[in-house]
């Protein structure tokens, strides 16, 4: 058995997604993971993880799960045990052998792409266990990152305090999402860079936590997202997430990146994700350029990303 899900970026709602704002997110054509699965032919359990630099992660498992015999990380080997576990819990019938698990990424798993969210849809996909329960028991976050692994297509997504029709339960808050049909004519002109930084989106969370954005910046975050979703015009483009990061540069009580690192840039700038790592977003066709020459060589049109 083989099963696929896609990477994913976040193109808006960073941090204020966590306080009910939208956030428009889409799949990464071209990057994402794989997870094969066969029955194992030695008694235990073996996953082995693979990136395009080689195996990075293996873990042998007792045959009931409940001891690790055998691990490069110790840490990782935890989380998968315990998603494990808990489908083993609910869909006993899929350990009646032993088995051998191997995934395999399609992007450095330091980018961010999002190699945790998109081993849950694998995992949702293959045992049938719903993949916010599996989120729930394991990496936490608001959940956009698995719906977009889940569906495979851009959404505006959002956190509801009100159960609706159909929304799975999260931490009981209420993951709603719209899939849409999202397609910049400009995207040639859109760029993503990456920082050679890994930001530790956790804990990044947890001082958002100590002040949040308030109910007017939710509401414009919203309207941020809403707008970027259909936009059709560059110029329109950098203005949105120009007003993007203001907001949560108010929030964080921080500079934006562009004000603090790139002010020289003539385009404009916009951080993905946790701010201080990862990818950023520049426009205009003199990006590639301007960054290679401070040093920053993975840079990736955004037209290649979209499917």
């Amino acid at each position: 058995m083989q099963f696929y899900a896609p990477g994913k970026i976040m193109l808006s709602g960073e941090y204020a997604v966590l306080n009910g704002a939208k956030a428009l997110a889409f799949p990464t054509s071209g990057y994402g993971q794989s997870l094969s699965i066969i029955e194992n032919m030695q008694s235990g359990h073996r996953w082995v993880s693979f990136d395009p630099n080689g195996k990075w992660f293996e873990v042998l498992f007792s045959p009931d799960f409940h001891r690790i015999t055998k691990t490069t990380n110790h840490s990782q080997a935890v989380v998968i045990q315990q998603l494990l576990l808990f489908i083993k819990k609910h869909k006993p019938q899929l350990f009646e052998t032993s088995l051998f698990f191997k995934t395999k990424l399609d992007f450095n798993r330091q980018w961010g792409f999002g190699s945790s969210s998109s081993l849950i849809a694998l995992l949702s996909k293959w045992s049938g266990v719903p993949a916010f329960d599996l989120l729930d028991i394991s990496f936490g976050g608001s959940g956009y990152d698995v719906a977009v692994a889940m569906e495979n297509k851009a959404i505006l997504y959002q956190l509801s305090e009100q159960a609706l029709s159909n929304s799975p339960v999260y931490r009981h808050r209420y993951p709603v999402w719209q899939n849409i049909d999202f397609q910049l004519p400009f995207a040639d002109n859109v760029f993503l860079i990456y920082r050679n930084i890994k930001q530790n989106s956790r804990n990044e969370i947890k001082k958002y936590r100590q002040k949040p954005a308030n109910a007017k910046q939710v509401a414009a975050i919203t309207r941020i997202s809403e707008a970027l979703a259909v936009c059709k015009h560059l110029d329109e483009f950098e203005h949105l997430i120009e007003q993007h990061e203001q907001i949560i540069s108010t929030i964080l009580q921080r500079p934006t990146i562009q004000n603090e690192l790139f002010n020289d840039y003539q385009g404009k700038i916009k951080s993905l994700g946790a701010w201080g790592g990862d990818f950023i977003l520049a426009t205009r066709q003199e990006a590639p350029a301007y960054f290679k020459a401070k040093g920053l060589d993975t840079i990736i049109n955004l037209k290649d990303l979209l499917i």
